[in-house]
């Protein structure tokens, strides 16, 4: 029903120049940020304009949908279109965001020193970048809820019994992913698919000259010890031995991809609930908002949703599982597999030999100036 003075053009650019609250909330972006990204598919003739519809109300049909997880309905509602041209400009902006993939979702810079280690320099840099690894990101999957065909739906069925897609991502220390690979049924092992992304689907495996040999990438946390934060946190006593002392450390630093996940879904609320398209499309969606997620981080100076999550002290809640089953887990829980992907025993073993000589230098300086606090 089109009952409204205003055209969708017109609604859009009344809310591009209205208070920045209410466009932060119906797109998770700033009114300067949603324009850079317009202007950026403008520019290059990804999205054009056609008689009833400008770039602009095309990029924020798409971006209302995935921010708020609006139906087609709704939207066609607030911007005075049929259903049937909602849904073909959001498939048409989604494969044009997806088609951005390789430019904003890129491997890191193997050569350079992350921030996040710099700035912590005391808690990390002695141990994972300059001694005896450069660690450069994290990597994990999470489960994203599906509406997959019913001819095979149980196998899309995960652990907490209900329907999902396994994402595999991993991400750089300043929360922007670094890769993803979306559209694994959700009973999908995180293993199984790490070593389908090296082998099948470019996972980006540092080169040999970057210091890193083969698959010798991948450090895992020791099993059966604590290892999450929430854990640590609870404790009063400190940390009690050189295990300890590296599952809480490489936790600290490996939780970016947590948070990671956490302020990707609060953006995203769509991820949250996957259900009105077809399975290709919802396998489609993460991925672009993950190319949406990256554009924000790497143009946009300050958002809520960021800031929450800023701080590996942040408690990540219900939006992202903190129980899943991590990729490098190494048995944490004494459940599983106990590697992450297929190794040789001699790569692996190099991998744990390494973990050790990092663990006995950390426990060291603990013993000598303990820094850990529960707090």
């Amino acid at each position: 029903m089109h009952n409204s003075t205003l055209t969708g053009s017109m609604r859009v650019d009344e809310l591009l120049n209205g208070h920045a609250e209410i466009i932060q909330g119906l797109i998770s972006m700033k009114a300067e940020t949603f324009t850079s990204l317009s202007n950026l598919l403008a520019s290059r003739e990804l999205l054009k304009p056609t008689r009833n519809m400008n770039v602009n109300e095309q990029l924020f049909i798409f971006l209302s949908i995935c921010a708020r997880g609006a139906t087609n309905r709704h939207i066609s509602y607030l911007f005075q279109h049929s259903i049937e041209t909602t849904s073909r400009w959001f498939d048409k902006v989604l494969n044009v965001i997806c088609s951005l993939k390789d430019e904003f979702i890129s491997p890191a810079d193997y050569t350079s020193v992350q921030n996040l280690i710099l700035e912590h320099s005391d808690k990390y840099r002695p141990w994972f970048d300059v001694r005896y690894i450069r660690c450069i990101g994290a990597i994990d999957g999470t489960h994203v809820p599906c509406v997959p065909k019913r001819e095979n739906s149980d196998a899309w069925i995960n652990r907490k019994g209900y329907h999902s897609q396994n994402i595999l991502a991993a991400c750089s220390f300043d929360m922007k992913f670094t890769y993803i690979l979306a559209g694994y049924d959700g009973s999908c092992h995180d293993i199984r698919m790490l070593e389908e992304a090296i082998a099948f689907h470019g996972f980006p495996i540092p080169p040999p000259n970057s210091g890193y040999v083969n698959k010798d990438c991948f450090l895992s946390p020791y099993r059966q010890e604590t290892y999450h934060l929430p854990e640590f946190r609870r404790r009063r006593n400190g940390l009690g031995n050189r295990r300890e002392v590296f599952n809480y450390t490489h936790s600290s630093l490996r939780n970016c991809i947590e948070r990671t996940f956490g302020v990707w879904k609060a953006i995203f609320k769509v991820l949250k609930g996957i259900n009105s398209y077809p399975m290709d499309k919802q396998k489609m969606i993460p991925v672009a908002c993950a190319v949406v997620h990256n554009f924000i981080r790497m143009v946009q100076d300050g958002n809520p949703f960021l800031e929450e999550y800023a701080t590996d002290c942040v408690t990540v809640g219900g939006t992202v599982d903190v129980n899943a089953n991590y990729v490098f887990n190494d048995g944490i829980d004494g459940e599983g597999p106990s590697t992450g992907p297929q190794q040789h025993n001699s790569s692996r073993e190099a991998m744990n030999q390494m973990r050790d000589h990092i663990a006995d230098d950390m426990w060291e300086r603990y013993q000598a100036s303990p820094w850990y606090k529960s707090t």
